[in-house]
């Protein structure tokens, strides 16, 4: 069947445009290889996540300081900037 050029009630939502995969950040306990906790979201970069998950990280584990270690599509200063704030060392490669 054709896909109609200009639209209409009955054109086919293209499956990109309309749905995006999950993305899942996890944060690992380096010592033990446990995964502290997780996250799921359908935002398509990581670029938001850091600060988020690394907290959720560092309450869970009932840790006054924590050390989180992210690979450059983290790489986002307002978010080192909140990691900073909430005791939380980052290392990552800038862009």
């Amino acid at each position: 069947m054709p896909i109609p050029q200009h639209g209409g009630s009955h054109a086919p939502t293209p499956v990109t445009s309309a749905r995006r995969a999950p993305y899942v950040q996890v944060a690992v306990d380096t010592e033990h290889h446990l995964i502290v906790t997780h996250e799921v979201t359908n935002t398509g970069s990581d670029r938001s996540q850091l600060a988020k998950v690394a907290s959720q990280a560092k309450d869970i584990l009932g840790a006054d300081h924590l050390d989180a270690v992210a690979d450059r599509g983290y790489f986002n200063s307002p978010e080192i900037l909140a990691c900073e704030q909430a005791d939380i060392t980052v290392t990552l490669p800038s862009r």
